[in-house]
């Protein structure tokens, strides 16, 4: 964790616990035995999350899994009600990345410009 953690609206709570528990089941179920990290970054108007799950103990998932977005969609839009960003990708290697970003405090105009030009999947993600 970076930063000093603020208050959230109770939107950004249940994004954030959504997305921990897809996460874990997604990571379970997908790549049994991977790596898996969680970043939280906090700053004055909103809270990034960084999710990373690595590559399965025996190489890729299989076919017939799930698609990755499918996998996620409650944790998508659960930051989507909260006013946050949504980004997911899957490297060709494996495993998948989740950035999500939400407003802190009551989560009206809290949450600065993010994404890449006309991207309003992108999410940034401070280091």
């Amino acid at each position: 964790m970076v930063g000093e953690g603020r208050p959230l609206s109770t939107h950004s709570e249940l994004a954030i616990q959504q997305l921990a528990q897809e996460t874990l089941a997604v990571a379970t179920a997908r790549a049994p035995g991977a790596a898996l990290s969680l970043s939280l970054t906090w700053s004055a108007q909103h809270l990034d999350v960084l999710v990373v799950s690595g590559v399965a103990d025996g190489g890729r998932e299989p076919q017939t899994a799930p698609s990755i977005d499918e996998c996620f969609r409650h944790s998508r839009d659960r930051v989507l009600v909260a006013d946050g960003v949504w980004r997911l990708d899957t490297p060709p290697a494996g495993g998948f990345l989740v950035a999500a970003t939400l407003p802190v405090g009551d989560g009206h105009g809290a949450l600065p410009p993010v994404g890449r030009g006309s991207d309003p999947a992108g999410a940034r993600i401070d280091r």
